[in-house]
């Protein structure tokens, strides 16, 4: 939760920044125009039931995507490890945990380098929207009549939105997209 907060504050200049040129380009091959991307963010953000993260990852080389995390979820694959799927309560000795950390750490269920969780991709997170109520609520109201509300807040987030901070994280100043050799 402490990361995603520090993301989106990150993502954060006051008045917003201009967006750069190839990353303009980029968002709208995926996404048809900047404007259907803020529109995205809208319809993601108010459609959430519950507090969470919108977030824009970069899939891959041109491949951008919008991701919802729920409440202190992570867009990061790796994650999704701290999954536990054995109950440590009704396993082993009296609820003993060793077995299944011997198995975990040893076993056929150990993790190995560049494995991804089931279901998991590699993605680059490059910008984060915090749906939490103390986001937005007391500053925003529950938009009643159409005043204000989540996607008020949206739109106003998108407007302080720091492109070049996005554009850093996106790479595309960088000659390769996350290859075995790229630290």
């Amino acid at each position: 939760m402490a990361h995603n907060n520090h993301f989106f504050f990150q993502g954060l200049a006051p008045g917003g920044t201009p967006m750069p040129d190839d990353l303009r380009r980029e968002l709208e091959a995926s996404f048809s125009s900047i404007d259907s991307l803020r529109l995205e963010f809208i319809v993601t953000a108010s459609a959430m039931f519950g507090p969470g993260f919108v977030w824009l990852v970069k899939a891959g080389p041109g491949d951008y995507r919008i991701l919802p995390t729920y409440l202190a979820g992570s867009p990061y694959p790796g994650a999704h490890w701290r999954m536990q799927s054995t109950d440590m309560n009704t396993v082993g000795n009296d609820g003993s945990a060793r077995p299944h950390l011997r198995n975990q750490l040893l076993g056929a269920g150990r993790r190995r380098a560049g494995d991804l969780p089931p279901g998991g991709i590699e993605l680059e997170p490059l910008l984060c929207l915090n749906t939490w109520e103390h986001a937005w609520l007391l500053d925003w109201g529950m938009g009643v009549d159409g005043k204000g509300g989540k996607a008020a807040y949206v739109d106003a987030w998108w407007k302080s939105i720091d492109w070049e901070k996005v554009h850093q994280r996106s790479g595309l100043t960088r000659p390769e997209f996350m290859t075995e050799n790229s630290p």
